[in-house]
């Protein structure tokens, strides 16, 4: 889990924050470390490469304010795997 400083919503109700690595596009933000409540994901990457900053398209507005008022989330580097089915030959 990598550390998100968020720093404040636009006026289409995006918020930014600034990482210091660059993460992938529609990776999952969660709001504690514990993966329990998802904050959003990630809908931009934008700014200097060593310390960009996010757009974040949050699901739902209690998470949005709790975001906001605790001023960080974190961004989960863990791929999840799919399920691959065996196709019959």
């Amino acid at each position: 889990m990598r550390r998100i400083k968020i720093l404040h919503e636009l006026p289409n109700g995006k918020i930014v924050g600034r990482v210091n690595y660059q993460p992938k596009l529609k990776s999952t933000v969660f709001l504690d470390r514990s993966k329990r409540k998802i904050l959003g994901k990630v809908y931009e990457v934008f700014g200097p490469v060593n310390k960009p900053y996010v757009s974040i398209v949050s699901k739902d507005d209690s998470a949005k304010r709790v975001a906001l008022t605790r001023g960080e989330a974190f961004i989960s580097d863990e791929r999840r795997e799919r399920k691959r089915f065996n196709r019959r030959k």
